[in-house]
């Protein structure tokens, strides 16, 4: 490599859902070019930098990789490469491997099995329709994080990545996928998102991942909630925010590790729960931008939630809110209807101290209006 371009050290931040990295002036080995405009890039055997970053290379479509154990990591950008190099398995030590917003076609998990070392893929904006498992029954990859966000991907047998016996991370964000089939079987799986497809029903009934934490579903078609979601009782995190929900039993929860449900942004109408005293360790709960005239409260025992979230609905009243949660640090209630009458029966002090439910007021209401402090009122019906 010339010795023209700059060497430092790039310090990667690592998301579960993204990786970011930003670059500082401390000494170190990596060569970048911010703009690569040759078909062809090489690193040689005898290059000694152990970054390489190509940050647009639109004219590149070969890159040829020597057997080289000092590389590790290769970020490609904006290119015209349509598939992975076959040569990549001559970089023995990578460990990340990041080729975003190129032309790449399919994905063969078979091609990384020659690198050992490899924890991090990112195959992010590419035109991916197709992934190929790997072809032994017993090969295994060791890879953490695998990002396929922002492909063409329609049909999707989740059993392909049943050979990646070290994912953390798996995220399908934003691609076409309509039908989830097969079973996944993920033993050290912490976080499952497929934001932003096509989803209209997702049944993970049978799935076996036992360390899964995260779980994000938002912005999908879905109707109701995944199937059997609640025997993947240790998971912390279920969102599923803008989808078409109308309705949901609060009585999954039950027997479940979850401390954050967010539900915003879909058709609901209805929010049960059978159980005579609802008692789980839900942190937060987020059900704004719906269609709720009613919410019954007065079963769920949640000495942990700091955060309640129903605005934007049609809500009229909203039992012992104000007190029933003595650690929410504010209940957000905005543009809901709210009954005067029901207002009256709240205690000023519980009003107060969860900041009025942030319903607070010095404009113009247009029915009537509960008076709070000089000059502030709360809108009511």
């Amino acid at each position: 490599m010339g010795s023209g371009h700059a060497i430092i050290a790039v310090i990667f931040i690592q998301l579960c859902k993204r990786d970011a990295f930003r670059v500082s002036a401390v000494p170190g080995f990596a060569y970048i070019a911010n703009d690569w405009n040759e078909t062809t890039f090489t690193i040689h055997r005898n290059d000694l930098q152990e970054l390489f970053f190509l940050y647009g290379a639109p004219r590149l479509r070969y890159v040829q990789l020597q057997q080289n154990p000092t590389v590790r990591q290769l970020y490609i950008e904006h290119c015209s490469l349509t598939a992975v190099p076959r040569t990549i398995r001559n970089l023995p030590q990578l460990s990340r491997l990041i080729i975003t917003r190129c032309q790449l076609r399919h994905l063969n998990l078979n091609d990384f099995v020659p690198i050992p070392a490899l924890r991090a893929l990112d195959l992010s904006g590419n035109k991916i329709v197709s992934i190929v498992e790997l072809s032994t029954p017993d090969g295994t990859l060791t890879i953490q994080s695998l990002y396929l966000a922002s492909n063409l991907l329609h049909q999707l047998d989740v059993s392909v990545f049943n050979g990646l016996i070290e994912l953390q991370c798996l995220v399908l964000d934003q691609n076409r996928i309509e039908n989830i089939q097969s079973r996944l079987t993920l033993p050290t799986l912490e976080e499952f998102s497929i934001q932003s497809n096509r989803l209209t029903a997702l049944n993970v009934t049978g799935w076996c991942l036992p360390a899964l934490k995260h779980m994000f579903c938002d912005h999908n078609q879905l109707t109701s909630a995944p199937a059997g979601w609640p025997a993947i009782w240790q998971i912390e995190t279920l969102d599923l925010s803008y989808n078409r929900l109308r309705s949901f039993c609060m009585d999954d929860l039950y027997l479940t590790q979850l401390r954050t449900l967010n539900l915003a942004a879909n058709e609901l109408t209805n929010v049960t729960t059978v159980q005579t005293r609802l008692h789980i360790p839900l942190e937060r709960f987020q059900a704004a931008r719906n269609q709720l005239h009613a919410l019954d409260i007065s079963r769920w025992s949640m000495p942990n939630l700091w955060q309640f979230n129903v605005d934007h609905n049609r809500l009229t009243v909203l039992d012992d809110v104000f007190y029933r949660f003595p650690n929410v640090v504010g209940v957000e209630l905005r543009y809901n209807p709210w009954s005067c009458e029901w207002l009256r029966r709240v205690h000023p002090g519980d009003l107060r101290r969860k900041s009025h439910g942030c319903l607070t007021t010095n404009h113009t209401c247009p029915k009537e209006r509960l008076a709070v402090e000089d000059s502030i009122w709360i809108c009511c019906w």
